[in-house]
């Protein structure tokens, strides 16, 4: 494309972390016009677009589509629909930015990565966790070897209390599939050119304890050994009442980094009551900068056709890791990967 004009996206799919996207693009990318908006619900797409000024609101996707000013496309879709929108996108030329999960089997996670490729079109996930400046500085000092052989490594994911969500509401497995997805892909990064290679998991509603008869999982921790010896250990909950935690440790033969934090800054308040700080309650807020940076390198792959963000490969495997856990809980055993 002209290396002259901004780069023209679409948003489909207006929930929370859409509209978050979408507002990104028209707010905080200079190089990037929000053109066109895609939600079924009716109304919704009109009035995202009209708050943003985006010119175009569409119920349907495919008309989205047919509209020749777009580039690319950012879908924030439930999850279901993720792999039919990435292959429906691809096939209409368009560049694809996929929030994760990209898929929720490894055929559909193939059947997407197959689709962009003979569509030659980029396709990058959404794993924001790779663009906040301590995990980014945490993999390039992993990179220039300040830790060594990386030998044990965690990931964690705690949302802010107090839980308000539906269980009943809830799909199945949401644990794995879309917030511990985050921490695979974290935990994959982090250990580069290393293979994982066998997974252990166990979950339960220790949240919402009623639920758990249902299949309702709130809580996991999931060990993760890898074909360089190493082992990871991922924890999740959906209820931290003191905050959004999300952090990282990466030890090794020569030391060892920490990365993340629930405190919003530095600043610590001591008065009467004690000492106390400020912490993170949303993640648009904490990674702000994280979400902006990889539309960013979104856009920069629908300029130089080079993906330098996480990739349809990366999710699946991702996904292959989240597929084993959910095999692990039901089964109680460990499970063997192979073929990542």
């Amino acid at each position: 494309m002209p290396a002259h004009r901004p780069v023209n996206l679409a948003l489909i799919g207006a929930g929370r972390i859409g509209s978050f996207h979408a507002e990104s693009v028209a707010r905080r990318l200079v190089d990037a016009n929000l053109l066109a908006v895609a939600d079924p619900a009716p109304g919704a797409a009109e009035k995202l677009a009209a708050a943003l000024d985006a010119p175009e609101a569409y119920t349907s996707v495919t008309e989205l589509l047919a509209n020749p000013e777009i580039d690319g496309v950012i879908i924030a879709t439930p999850a279901r629909f993720h792999t039919s929108v990435v292959v429906e996108a691809a096939r209409a030329g368009k560049a694809v930015f996929c929030e994760k999960p990209m898929a929720l089997t490894l055929g559909e996670a193939d059947e997407a990565i197959a689709a962009t490729r003979f569509a030659k079109v980029p396709l990058q996930v959404g794993f924001n966790r790779r663009w906040d400046q301590a995990f980014y500085e945490g993999r390039a000092a992993i990179d220039a070897g300040k830790v060594g052989s990386v030998q044990l490594l965690r990931s964690l994911t705690r949302d802010p209390g107090p839980y308000g969500g539906n269980p009943e509401k809830t799909p199945l497995w949401t644990i794995f599939y879309e917030t511990l997805i985050h921490d695979f892909d974290t935990l994959l990064w982090l250990n580069p050119k290393a293979t994982p290679i066998e997974v252990t998991a166990i979950a339960d509603a220790l949240v919402v304890p009623d639920f758990a008869r249902k299949g309702f999982h709130d809580t996991a921790v999931v060990t993760i050994r890898f074909d360089n010896g190493s082992i990871a250990v991922a924890e999740a909950s959906f209820c931290a009442m003191y905050g959004y935690d999300i952090r990282g440790e990466v030890f090794g033969s020569g030391g060892m980094m920490t990365m993340g934090d629930v405190r919003r800054s530095s600043m610590t308040l001591y008065d009467k009551n004690g000492v106390s700080n400020d912490t993170w309650r949303r993640d648009t807020d904490h990674f702000v900068h994280g979400y902006t940076a990889q539309l960013a390198s979104f856009v920069e792959a629908i300029r130089t056709g080079t993906v330098t963000g996480p990739t349809g490969e990366d999710a699946r495997n991702a996904l292959a890791i989240a597929l084993a856990c959910i095999t692990s809980v039901a089964e109680h055993r460990t499970i063997q990967l192979s073929g990542l």
